[in-house]
C-alpha cells in the first residue's frame, strides 16, 4: 500500500475517534459508528495503532459488543433512549407527515435490532471482606 494512503486512513481514523469520544460526551451525537469507523481506518493504515485502539476502553465498551453481536441490557436501554431522544426531537420539528412516519419506522425498526442482539449478562462486581 502506498504511504499516502496508510497516512489517510490514520488521519481518518483520528478524526472519528474524536467524534466518537465527544459522542460519550454529547447524547445526541452516536458514539459506536464513529468507533466502528475508526477501527475500520486504523485496521487498514498500521497495526501497531489499530492494537493499540482495540486495547482502550472505548473500544470494549463502545465496539466489541457491536462486533460479537452482543450487547448488556445497560447498553441497549442507553441505545434506546438516545436514539429515542433524536427521533423524538426530530418529530417534532419535522412539518410534514410522510417524514414523521418515516420517523416512526426507524424507530420500530431500531426496537426490532435491540430485539435481535444477544443480551449478554453482565458480570457482577464481587466484593471481598476483609
Amino acid at each position: 500500500m502506498k504511504p499516502i494512503y496508510r497516512w489517510m486512513y490514520i488521519f481518518l481514523g483520528t478524526i472519528f475517534l474524536i467524534l466518537g469520544i465527544i459522542g460519550v460526551f454529547l447524547p445526541l451525537l452516536p458514539t459506536t459508528p464513529f468507533l466502528l469507523l475508526t477501527s475500520f481506518f486504523y485496521t487498514r493504515g498500521s497495526e501497531r495503532i489499530n492494537k493499540w485502539f482495540r486495547s482502550t476502553s472505548f473500544y470494549r465498551d463502545y465496539v466489541e459488543g457491536f462486533r460479537k453481536g452482543e450487547l448488556t441490557i445497560k447498553q441497549k436501554i442507553k441505545i434506546i433512549i438516545s436514539c429515542y431522544i433524536c427521533l423524538a426531537i426530530s418529530a417534532i420539528f419535522v412539518d410534514h407527515l410522510y417524514m414523521r412516519i418515516v420517523l416512526g419506522c426507524i424507530a420500530i425498526v431500531q426496537a426490532i435490532s435491540m430485539f435481535i442482539i444477544k443480551t449478554k449478562k453482565e458480570n457482577p462486581e464481587v466484593i471481598i471482606k476483609k
